[in-house]
């Protein structure tokens, strides 16, 4: 296929999800395509963290981290309250939250399936992507313990050293705004790291590891090996690419939301002006008409706000295959087609390979 740079991919993913949205127009199938880009696309997907834990040297024994943590002691009630918390997390929280995490990715891969083809029918993808998801729910699940693994000593680390301010609040102290802005300053720089890595995080298995997980049923070794030398190739494209996508759909959120936010200003104006008149001629007029309109409205304005998100979803969907398909040809060739060679005919030359 045409091989596009980071800025060349925008045009044609913009008129690609154009056609595949809008060609044919059918109210009830654009819902069904945004609503389900929204959910794995568009926002609402799971985001993933990849934390390596630092190495080196074995730390001394007087480390903040090995000193043991008191355990304070616990009476029946407190005991009881304490276990039946673990155990509503543990076989509640956790199994549901695998059960939708499972769900999402399988409905990822799915919808991965139905832009990378150009089809609308979730059903038959989603017949396909068992293993794939159960492997990506794996490498998700494993991402998300190294994750709290490293974010526990993290925090802990931060308590031990604001331990006087955490103590001065719990006595009642109000501290001043000067005083907190150490402790503001640290919290802050370590969910913005947090966020970054999981955009780059997420982005990359996305994007990039799962269309090798779905047309190769690669597995996670090899689809993340194969990734990372990709990467490795061209890092500044790679870069370039995870930079725009979000500056893009940025952008366009934020003119999507101010579209959405003048409407229903301008429609909630308008419905209060005609409630207004006809709460002149009847109170019960007002309620009767105000009431359903109200809903209505309020129906329309979600119903616009997930085609919308939807839209820019599928933006983010059809970028990342024309980007990523010029450097990995099997997706490449599915989305452009290598054009045939017309069939040899043996009178026209006396060699096929060198000519006549």
């Amino acid at each position: 296929m045409i091989n596009y740079s980071a800025v060349e991919a925008i045009s044609p993913a913009i008129e690609r999800t154009k056609q595949f949205l809008f060609h044919p127009f059918r109210w009830g199938r654009l819902f069904k395509l945004t609503l389900v880009a929204l959910l794995t696309d568009g926002g609402l997907s799971s985001c993933n963290f990849n934390w390596h834990l630092p190495s080196g040297n074995s730390p001394s024994s007087t480390s903040p981290l090995l000193r043991p943590i008191p355990i304070p002691h616990l009476h029946g009630p407190a005991l009881l309250l304490l276990v039946g918390f673990i155990a509503v997390v543990v076989f509640i929280i956790v199994p549901v939250t695998i059960l939708i995490s499972y769900l999402l990715i399988r409905l990822r891969f799915s919808f991965f399936d139905c832009v990378l083809q150009r089809q609308d029918q979730i059903a038959p993808a989603w017949g396909r992507y068992h293993r794939q998801t159960m492997r990506f729910l794996g490498l998700s699940v494993c991402i998300g313990l190294a994750f709290w693994i490293i974010l526990i000593p993290i925090g802990y680390e931060i308590y031990q050293h604001f331990k006087p301010l955490f103590q001065s609040i719990s006595s009642g102290i109000r501290p001043t705004f000067f005083e907190l802005i150490p402790l503001i300053a640290v919290i802050g720089a370590v969910f913005l790291v947090l966020a970054l890595l999981a955009v780059l995080v997420d982005t990359a298995l996305g994007h990039f590891v799962l269309p090798r997980m779905a047309l190769e049923d690669a597995s996670i070794e090899d689809a993340v090996s194969d990734v990372w030398s990709d990467i490795l190739a061209e890092p500044w494209q790679f870069l370039l690419f995870m930079i725009l996508r979000f500056l893009v759909t940025f952008v366009a959120s934020i003119i999507a939301m101010v579209a959405l936010a003048v409407s229903l200003v301008i429609v909630i104006a308008l419905g209060a002006i005609v409630v207004l008149l006809l709460k002149i001629a009847s109170t019960t007029m007002a309620v009767l008409f105000g009431v359903p309109a109200a809903v209505l409205v309020l129906g329309l304005f979600f119903f616009a706000f997930i085609c919308v998100s939807g839209a820019i979803g599928t933006f983010r969907r059809n970028y990342s295959l024309l980007f990523y398909g010029s450097r990995y040809q099997l997706l490449g060739d599915i989305i452009q087609p290598p054009p045939q060679l017309p069939p040899w005919e043996p009178g026209f030359t006396s060699d096929p390979v060198k000519g006549v």
